[in-house]
């Protein structure tokens, strides 16, 4: 895991190497352990890379990398975590490996398969190789987005890092997107895929690599969730073997690591799938971490306990308050580079950093799994209405049932579903199917729109406090299946997640089994407000965003927010 940076210049710059520092050093966060440069004889394309040292600590893994006798240049972020099965493959093609890392093993893939290497890798990951006999510089980001990858182009200069804050260093061109701002603070706006908050800086999108050489610059997709395809066993129970197959193995993969491990453990079903998945691997010594709100209707000190006692794992506690929060904000919001959203994104920092601070440098958490397996309460809906407009209605009735004996009584599926059939005659649908119709098509939704942010408020709490997060439910081939299946083994009897519930149910304490609230890192922001300290600093916020010349909006918090979001990058 790591922070790289990046110039290309079809004018040769004499300064090149001396931006690359101060882009890298700008990063440095994100890899404490090591630097490195590369500058081309002809000083018009450079390579920089900040390492945070976790498969093979030597310094012949140190980036940046070279390969194929001097051809090729690569600085990459993340993990290849089937890099040992590919590196298996590759010596059968008489490759000759020199490390034991996954860099070298994915230059050996590109050399082998170009740009169709993506479609061989599992893993998280940015990344850029230089070939130098073509004169062209390769980009590819992750499936799902985990890694970042921003970039700045004008016609005679392509820069690129891990983090704006770099690009910021040496482009005095950017500046902050003051419309985007003003749309956050009314609307709570979310930047698309390909956006950020700053003029001139873009980002390349999830599953997509860019392409860049003096005559040409193209983006091009690589993968996309398939809607069509579907597995239909025999017997309900393969569903669920093949499930946990797919999911103890990606478990697997994402411990291989030569430093420390841990888990983070919510109280939830997904981070508790994952922690007692782990205990069934007998892990000589294992810690997961957590974050405590005691005396807050958000506390999962309760379902915590459950886990710890099924796996006997060590378990640390961090326990964040509003002070922390009030102290962290300007920090916090540096380091994203975003707005955020709520004070769950400090709830996940506290946890990053208390790794940290226990030698912990890497750490499994449970993101991906909501946005696919309908997790958040309005996917269920989907999931009643989709069997309602299909005629399933003696299955819809039950499942109606299901809903208010888990949900209550007083809580209903609404009653305007009941014309989604007329009005589907006429091409019409009610405006809550905007982001999609079918369950599946909304969940897809939620992969490609929702979970980007999620990732990033991960990736840049772990990397501000220089630890890699991985993510078990974002294996590929895990998502692949999990959308393939027949819509009830997502949502059942009342029941979200319903196929993890069922494959993991040999493994899980019973309760959490039994789970059907949901509730995760829950800050009581609400009450955190009331904190006259709090107070004072919203009303703070108002009279500095009126001095900046924009207009405070209804919400406090997002004024809280853009306020500190421009005194941090103005």
């Amino acid at each position: 895991m790591c922070g790289i940076a990046g110039i290309v210049q079809f004018n040769a710059s004499p300064t090149i190497r001396e931006d690359l520092v101060l882009m890298c050093d700008a990063i440095a966060h994100r890899g404490p352990d090591a630097s490195g440069y590369w500058v081309s004889n002809n000083n018009k394309t450079g390579l920089g890379h900040r390492r945070l040292s976790i498969i093979d600590l030597s310094d012949a893994a140190s980036q940046p990398m070279h390969f194929a006798e001097g051809r090729y240049a690569i600085v990459f972020n993340g993990e290849i975590y089937n890099y040992l099965e590919l590196k298996e493959w590759l010596v059968r093609f008489k490759y000759v490996f020199t490390t034991s890392s996954d860099t070298e093993v994915l230059l050996a893939l590109y050399d082998l398969k170009g740009e169709k290497c993506l479609e061989y890798l599992d893993g998280m990951f940015a990344f850029a190789i230089w070939d130098n006999k073509e004169q062209k510089l390769f980009c590819a980001r992750d499936r799902f987005g985990e890694k970042p990858f921003f970039y700045f182009k004008d016609q005679h200069n392509f820069y690129f890092a891990s983090e704006i804050k770099a690009l910021l260093k040496v482009r005095k061109e950017i500046t902050v997107q003051t419309d985007r701002l003003q749309k956050y603070i009314n609307e709570n706006y979310s930047c698309l895929p390909s956006e950020s908050y700053f003029s001139n800086v873009h980002q390349l999108p999830a599953s997509h690599f860019l392409v860049i050489s003096e005559a040409t610059f193209s983006i091009n997709r690589y993968w996309e969730i398939d809607l069509e395809k579907r597995s239909r066993y025999v017997r309900t129970s393969q569903y669920y073997e093949q499930f946990y197959e797919l999911f103890s193995r990606s478990v697997n993969r994402r411990l291989r690591s030569d430093v420390k491990v841990g888990s983070s453990l919510s109280g939830g079903l997904d981070s508790s799938a994952i922690v007692s998945c782990i205990s069934e691997l007998k892990p000589k010594d294992f810690t997961t971490l957590s974050a405590r709100f005691p005396g807050a209707g958000g506390d999962e000190g309760h379902w915590i306990e459950e886990v710890v006692k099924s796996t006997g794992f060590t378990n640390l506690q961090v326990l964040p308050d509003a002070n922390g929060f009030l102290e962290r904000a300007g920090d916090l919001i540096y380091q994203q580079e975003y707005p955020i959203a709520s004070t769950s994104v400090y709830a996940q920092w506290c946890v990053m950093k208390l790794a940290h601070d226990n030698g912990i440098k890497v750490l499994l958490d449970g993101q991906g799994a909501d946005e696919f397996l309908a997790g958040y309460d309005n996917l269920k809906y989907f999931a009643l209405w989709e069997l309602y407009r299909k005629g399933s209605i003696v299955q819809f009735r039950r499942e109606l049932q299901y809903f208010k004996e888990s949900y209550g009584a007083s809580k209903s599926v609404g009653l305007k579903f009941l014309y989604d059939p007329i009005l589907q005659l006429f091409g019409k649908r009610r405006k809550v199917y905007d982001k999609g119709y079918t369950l599946r098509e909304r969940l897809k939704y939620a992969m490609e729109f929702e979970l980007p942010e999620l990732l990033r408020y991960a990736d840049r709490n772990s990397m501000g406090n220089s630890v890699e997060v991985r993510l078990p439910f974002l294996s590929h081939q895990l998502v692949e299946f999990a959308f393939s299946l027949p819509p009830e083994q997502i949502y059942q009897k009342g029941r979200t997640k319903y196929v993890l519930r069922e494959a993991t149910r040999k493994v899980l304490p019973k309760a959490i089994y039994n789970r059907k609230d949901k509730i995760g890192f829950a800050p009581p922001e609400n009450s955190w407000m009331q904190n006259h300290l709090f107070k004072q600093a919203l009303s703070d916020s108002r009279h500095q965003l009126i001095n900046k010349g924009f207009q405070p909006g209804g919400n406090e918090f997002r004024n809280f927010v853009a306020a500190h979001f421009i005194n941090v990058f103005s």
